[in-house]
């Protein structure tokens, strides 16, 4: 009786030891905290580990690491996910959450009120607007070109690496920065003073994929299973994301 009680306590603990894994993760940093906050719930979950084979990135810092690196899934936006199917197991990609961009502005600075389109350019008029590096940051790219546009002759745009932390620092002369909302609801320092208005097409849908790479493939279906279930929507509306996709 002992030893099979010995043998049972073995077989358990052997079990127990071997189903924590260890799952390789690539992502945009449009995710926010929220992204991290759910990684660290599924892990104290399942007793598995979740490793950043590099920072949340921009978009063109994760497509260059896709190229070189291992990971069992990445998050990207799903305007990319056709340009990279190759790189994803067939069947495993899906969407998570959309994107809105915000208007910033520092804390002890005046914030205007955005009530329609016409009020958000008229704010904007005369201003000079930080936006992510437009070469290696998609969200920097989308604003930029909406500034390039109709409305904005007079509005100064700088694009620069971490355009909200610099923003808050003072550095760049920036009245205002626009960029997504994960990072403005999250960073200390900035005042978020609206959406910009939906009628100017800003918004990035992101998803993500088991890739061909992965060396725990059933793991990372899990893993981005969670990131769509009801639990972790409401993580990701709390930090600023819309999930699931509208």
């Amino acid at each position: 009786m002992r030893k099979s009680l010995a043998a049972l306590a073995f077989l358990i603990c052997g079990t127990l030891s071997t189903a924590a894994a260890e799952l390789k993760v690539m992502t945009v940093g449009l995710v926010g905290n929220s992204f991290t906050k759910l990684t660290a719930a599924w892990s104290q979950k399942t007793g598995n580990t979740v490793t950043l084979v590099l920072p949340p990135s921009a978009l063109d810092m994760v497509l260059d690491a896709m190229k070189t690196k291992g990971a069992d899934a990445v998050l990207l936006p799903m305007s990319e996910m056709p340009a990279q199917a190759a790189q994803f197991r067939p069947g495993t990609i899906r969407a998570i959450g959309r994107v809105l961009f915000g208007l910033g502005v520092k804390l002890n600075m005046p914030a205007p009120r955005i009530t329609s389109e016409a009020a958000f350019k008229a704010a904007l008029a005369g201003k000079t607007v930080l936006v992510n590096d437009p070469a290696t940051s998609l969200n920097g790219r989308m604003a930029k070109a909406m500034l390039n546009g109709p409305g904005f002759e007079t509005v100064t745009v700088h694009g620069i690496y971490s355009a909200a932390a610099e923003l808050v620092r003072g550095n760049n002369g920036g009245d205002y920065v626009i960029t997504v909302l994960p990072e403005e609801v999250n960073l200390a320092g900035l005042k978020l003073v609206g959406e910009v208005p939906p009628a100017l097409g800003l918004k990035i849908d992101f998803g993500g994929g088991v890739t061909t790479k992965a060396a725990q493939p059933e793991l990372a279906r899990q893993f981005l299973d969670y990131l769509t279930s009801a639990e972790a929507v409401a993580v990701w509306r709390a930090g600023g994301v819309a999930s699931p996709v509208p």
